[in-house]
């Protein structure tokens, strides 16, 4: 079984939980005292799983990896209307259903727009984790312009 929270990975200055990201823009690495940073636990499976949202499906083909990522960047340009938001969270599913360190994508919940921010889809998905660890919840901010 895979220890989820056990694992540590470079921190990413780009794909932070809640901030709103396009999948164009640049990723860094997070620093620490003149070093790199590293996150762990939760945070650190909540930022894999937003890079794997915001990698465009296909992108790492060539590096081996030819279903990683997910169909998102297909609704640039789309209203955020009901049928973006049913398309949006079948994307989220089935990129997160090739996940191996979560067993299940419990909910996606997408806030009702607002007139100031119609062209941001924020959503709230929870996952369980495989193992006897609580489920989590994590934001994801998708632009749709």
């Amino acid at each position: 079984m895979v220890d989820v929270w056990n694992q540590w990975d470079l921190m990413l200055l780009r794909r932070q939980i809640g901030r709103l990201t396009g999948d164009w823009e640049t990723v860094d690495l997070g620093t620490d005292r003149q070093d790199l940073a590293v996150v762990q636990g939760q945070d650190n499976l909540a930022q894999s799983l937003l890079n794997r949202l915001h990698t465009r499906q296909g992108e790492l083909a060539q590096l081996g990896h030819p279903d990683y990522g997910s169909r998102l960047y297909q609704l640039i340009g789309q209203l955020n209307n009901t049928r973006t938001r049913l398309l949006a969270e079948l994307y989220i599913r089935e990129c997160l259903a090739q996940e191996a360190r979560i067993s299940e994508v419990v909910e996606v919940v997408f806030a009702a727009p607002s007139e100031r921010e119609r062209d941001t889809l924020k959503g709230t998905i929870t996952v369980n984790p495989l193992g006897n660890l609580p489920p989590f919840s994590f934001n994801l901010l998708l632009d749709l312009r």
